[in-house]
């Protein structure tokens, strides 16, 4: 397996090769949420909003206006915390803790606006899977309200839809390397460069012009939603017919002189001789 680091980029071509990978598709929040979401209005009584918690066997529902803009969240620990159950044989050593606890709602009276928490952590629809792992993990929580511009709500992401990357099927991760990456991006002549797929792990086989190219494949396969990892065998044969049919770009400094700022090359100088004759 051949190691790929930015300082073995020859200059040719390089920065060809990074702008390239930036266009590459990356997953995003859309291609993995979830668009059914349960909601509740912020009017809804704490009776229906337990019923609903139930009967749906979620954890939490999201509290949105007419609008379908994010108020809040109420989940089961919100309804246990805020929440009071009343029980005819109180204890006195129950009775002294309520005391030194803020007023909570009576069941079943009040409304989801009272017990709600809020306001709920949301992310963009188009964010991307890094952006949405980072603020569950910033946040403690396992799932996030997607959201569009106007702060509606389209959908929620869970930390198992995270996982949903990885569950490509190694067909699909080979179909995008060999037409996406390879095909229209380097524009590798076919049969050229083949590539396998074993549970996620590439393995890039064959012939290519030149260093840069080998290592653009190697870094663009890697990009590659669902790929986890990569196995260089790839190898390096110069095309000398196009070396040799490119024209020169170097000059040759014995082939002109300097006078004063600007350069003349041998035939302007002989030009220059016989007019002042």
């Amino acid at each position: 397996m051949t190691a790929v680091t930015a300082d073995r980029l020859p200059f040719h071509g390089a920065t060809r090769s990074l702008q390239e990978r930036s266009t590459m598709p990356q997953w995003r929040v859309r291609d993995v949420m979830t668009t059914e979401v349960t909601t509740a209005p912020v009017d809804a009584s704490v009776a229906e909003i337990v019923t609903l918690l139930a009967e749906r066997e979620i954890s939490a529902v999201p509290i949105v206006d007419t609008f379908d803009v994010v108020l809040g969240v109420v989940s089961w620990t919100d309804l246990h915390k805020k929440i009071e159950i009343g029980t005819p044989e109180a204890s006195p050593r129950s009775a002294r803790w309520r005391r030194w606890v803020p007023p909570s709602v009576r069941w079943p009276e009040g409304t989801a606006a009272e017990v709600m928490s809020g306001p709920p952590l949301t992310i963009a629809v188009d964010a991307s899977l890094p952006a949405a792992a980072r603020m569950m993990y910033r946040g403690d929580v396992g799932r996030l309200l997607v959201v569009d511009g106007n702060h509606r709500l389209r959908g929620i992401i869970t930390r198992s839809d995270l996982l949903k990357i990885h569950a490509r099927l190694d067909a699909v991760i080979r179909d995008e390397v060999m037409h996406r990456v390879l095909g229209h991006t380097l524009t590798i002549p076919p049969g050229t460069v083949q590539a396998t797929v074993d549970d996620g792990v590439v393995m890039l086989t064959g012939r290519v012009a030149d260093r840069t190219t080998a290592v653009a494949a190697a870094r663009l396969t890697e990009a590659v939603p669902g790929v986890t990892g990569i196995v260089d065998r790839l190898v390096v044969i110069p095309d000398h017919t196009v070396r040799d049919a490119a024209p020169a770009t170097r000059r040759d400094p014995a082939h002109g002189r300097w006078i004063g700022r600007r350069p003349v090359h041998a035939e302007q100088s002989t030009a220059r001789s016989a007019a002042l004759r």
